[in-house]
């Protein structure tokens, strides 16, 4: 794909855009010097186009390099010590903690710093938890949290803490908490977001002013993680009383490393309000007695002093801290000020939200929906550089997350997509309340799966998610520009693409024979496929083919089934079940076959594992499975495991329409699937034709082969079939063997891995996207098949199988009569 500075639209959009913005505010937007200064300081952004900076910021190469050098030649040990180099280390960590109130807090003096103190956290949440867990909440009347809605788990997570010790706990809007009334006998906790992480839409400072304004006596506890990753928060811009009381930000949001180090700004006239209780560790401590009677005096308990000092256990990540340090020069080094940052995202995001507004459909209807006030909640300043939307249809319909994020991924693209840990978000902008949350956990739905759309059963779905991109220093107007073009190539409906569509609701053939051109058995779930040969037959069960996806690998940290999508040299693992030998033969390259058997008669041991949001029951079905397990993991360089579903256990896949219960073992959806060869074949025609959108403008035409075993099919089917017929058809027979149809097979990355060399390609996936999505935005490609014995004649005593070569009719439910 050709740069998109390269490309004329582009062209025209990006010198508009330089036009507009000033360069007296902005660091570099797209004049020349900024883009060297992005290719020489962040080489991982060279060959991908990177949107999820409220995710976190990648790390400038100067960062690495300068902590190297320091710590290389600078000897920094566990500041508890009064050595040189312990010394050395307290003030690089006194240092840090100035740098970070000056930098990011705006505390230019040291009068102003010296109102404030940083605890260091392992990140925000830790510092969230730490107000749950030293608050002074009180059972009854005494204390409560009111907390908005739209906020992070991690915010909302302190009710947790406010619950255990009897507070009472408001879930608010934002108008609703600036009315909370007030009651004298309550210590009241505010906790709010200083921008929203999902939709950018800001309060600031100026929202606990009027919480102080109106509740004196109140504390506030501000979320500022997302809002310090690109803007200063300024806290002489209000008067220290109106100020939040604590303040929570994480630092690989604002300069990508170190990770897992955080803090909690505390207003030194709050700090009374943080008490410890129960657990205390070396560094917090004054005194402490050795046995009975227990008592211990917390440090700095008696003279004021560093609040830091009472709640840092242990000894501090040091080497981090210095870290910290230095990537803080570095990030101004390279972007003079944080204020800098801000001014250059704030260009980006003014430009990115207008032309997205601009894309429209054919018939004049919006492409995008951008997320922005709702409930009444909306900035008190300008929104922050993060953009939360949804994709429209050209009927307004909404386009599946999933669907964009995967797409997105195979294009080269970085971005967020799901519930963004800001459940009170997607509750508001889709109207979805606490019973339809209830209602969607207990049918399966839980946070980070696949699932699109909520309301089953209801007369109109919602989304469970929406898609969000989001700016930081590194970004470029080309990463923008790159974005519109990619929104307006796949989801903008012209005419001419509906026209190209139409094969997705062909007209019903008449019956017609084809023939089973192809039969594939995949024994280890995920793993290469074994192809049966010309006129072969094979057993059928109501699971499946016999032995398909009997055996899974399971990452042996976590439990969960391995898939090509995260681990593409599994195709290149090649089992295959020897039915005269009874044995399941496994070969990779450069590795020795290994042969298991199939029935083995030593007991196994069991264990649970995960697989497409089940837990089933598995076991190693071998007495040589430490020899097994190494030869996966040595092959795919990760601890893993090979298990087998235990015997009788069984999964169920999920169809709404399906009558009575459909048995599968380890397959995601349904016992088999199947595609024809003449759909294939359109596909393959699609690629070469090459890019059809208008502004697909300087993609080459793919060149690359495709093949049929890229969908994974069992069944592949070759005759007289237009292309996509199987769409249509409701029953079909194959040999004397009857199968349903149950629902057109979602597509994910998974196609994209090429099953002869494991590589990871972009085709099928992106011309799937521009030509066979459906209403909802899902890549459909093959079809989901049961088995059905009631409809099937019978074998004549035999087993039932299917066999290469066989005839195969096709016909809807009220012809199977004549079959």
């Amino acid at each position: 794909m050709q740069h998109p500075a390269h490309l004329p639209h582009i062209d025209k959009k990006r010198l508009a855009f330089l036009e507009e913005a000033s360069s007296d505010y902005a660091y570099g937007l797209g004049h020349e010097a900024f883009r060297k200064l992005i290719d020489t300081d962040y080489p991982q952004l060279r060959s991908t186009t990177y949107l999820d900076y409220a995710a976190s910021a990648p790390s400038p190469l100067s960062t690495l390099r300068s902590f190297s050098e320091k710590v290389a030649t600078t000897l920094y040990t566990n500041p508890h010590s009064r050595s040189s180099s312990s010394v050395a280390t307290s003030l690089e960590i006194e240092q840090c903690r100035g740098r970070i109130l000056e930098d990011l807090f705006g505390l230019d003096t040291p009068a102003a710093r010296a109102q404030w103190d940083v605890i260091f956290t392992s990140g925000a949440s830790a510092s969230l938890k730490l107000v749950g867990d030293a608050f002074p909440w009180q059972a009854g009347s005494g204390s409560r949290y009111a907390y908005l809605k739209q906020s992070h788990t991690s915010l909302v997570g302190v009710r947790g803490c406010a619950l255990a010790r009897g507070a009472v706990v408001a879930a608010m809007d934002v108008e609703d908490m600036l009315e909370y009334p007030q009651d004298d006998e309550y210590l009241t906790l505010f906790g709010y977001a200083a921008q929203c992480n999902a939709t950018g839409a800001r309060l600031g400072l100026q929202y606990s002013k009027l919480l102080k304004q109106r509740r004196p006596d109140s504390c506030v506890l501000l979320d500022a993680s997302a809002y310090l990753s690109t803007a200063v928060l300024e806290l002489r811009s209000i008067p220290p009383a109106f100020a939040p009381d604590f303040i929570a930000c994480s630092f690989y949001k604002i300069v990508g490393y170190p990770t897992g180090l955080g803090c909690l700004v505390v207003k030194r006239s709050s700090a009374s309000f943080l008490q410890r209780s129960g657990y205390f560790g070396g560094g917090t401590i004054d005194a402490i007695s050795v046995s009975s009677p227990f008592y211990s005096q917390p440090r700095r308990s008696v003279v004021p002093g560093p609040i830091h000092e009472r709640f840092e256990d242990g000894t501090l990540p040091f080497l981090d801290i210095i870290s910290l340090g230095q990537a803080l020069l570095t990030h101004r080094r390279l972007y003079k000020s944080h204020r800098h940052v801000s001014m250059h995202v704030s260009a980006l995001l003014r430009f990115a939200t207008r032309e997205l507004a601009s894309i429209r459909h054919a018939n004049g209807r919006p492409v995008v929906k951008q997320h922005r006030a709702f409930n009444g909640f909306k900035s008190l300043e300008e929104p922050g550089p993060i953009i939360g939307f949804s994709l429209l249809g050209p009927s307004s319909e909404y386009i599946g997350h999933v669907h964009l994020e995967e797409l997105a991924t195979v294009s080269g693209f970085h971005i967020r997509t799901g519930g963004l840990c800001n459940t009170g978000v997607l509750a508001s902008i889709f109207n979805i309340n606490d019973e339809d949350l209830m209602n969607e956990y207990a049918r399966g739905r839980s946070c980070w799966d696949d699932e699109e759309f909520g309301g089953i059963g209801k007369d109109v779905l919602y989304p469970l998610g929406i898609a969000r991109i989001s700016f930081g220093a590194s970004s470029t107007i080309d990463d923008v520009l790159q974005w519109l073009s990619f929104i307006r190539r796949y989801f903008v409906i012209s005419e001419k693409i509906i026209t190209l569509s139409k094969p997705l609701s062909p007209q019903r053939p008449s019956p017609a024979v084809a023939r089973l051109e192809t039969l594939m058995l995949y024994p280890i779930k995920s793993c290469g496929g074994q192809s049966l040969p010309k006129n072969s037959s094979w057993e059928i069960t109501s699971t499946g083919l016999l032995y398909d996806r009997e055996w899974m690998l399971v990452d042996a940290s976590s439990g969960k089934a391995l898939s090509q999508k995260q681990y593409p040299r599994m195709t290149l693992v090649r089992p295959s079940v020897d039915l005269e030998r009874h044995l399941l033969v496994v070969s990779a390259p450069d590795m020795s076959d290994l042969l298991l058997p199939l029935n083995p008669s030593d007991e196994q041991e069991t264990m649970a594992a995960n697989v497409c949001s089940d837990v089933v029951t598995v076991s190693s079905g071998s007495s040589s499975g430490k020899y097994v397990d190494e030869w996966f993991s040595t092959f795919l360089g990760m601890q893993c495991t090979l298990q087998r579903l235990s015997s009788g256990a069984q999964r169920h896949a999920h169809f709404d329409h399906a009558t009575g219960v459909i048995p599968i073992l380890l397959s995601n959806e349904s016992p088999f699937l199947l595609i024809s060869q003449s759909s294939v074949n359109q596909v393959i025609e699609w690629i070469r034709e090459g890019p059809t959108h208008p502004h697909s403008a300087g993609d080459a035409p793919a060149t690359a082969p495709v093949h049929a075993d890229c969908f994974r099919a069992n069944f592949v089917l070759a005759g007289p079939l237009p292309p996509f017929a199987e769409d249509s058809v409701d029953l079909l027979r194959i040999g004397r063997e009857t199968f349903q149809v149950l629902a057109r097979c979602r597509r994910c990355l998974m196609v994209c891995v090429d099953q002869a060399t494991g590589c990871r390609t972009k085709e099928p996936f992106s011309c799937l996207a521009r030509k066979r999505k459906n209403t909802r935005g899902r890549i459909e490609f093959g079809v989901h098949l049961m088995w059905r014995k009631d409809l099937s004649p019978g074998q004549g005593g035999n087993r039932p199988a299917v066999r290469v070569g066989d005839p195969v009719t096709v016909a809807s439910l009220r012809d199977v009569g004549q079959m």
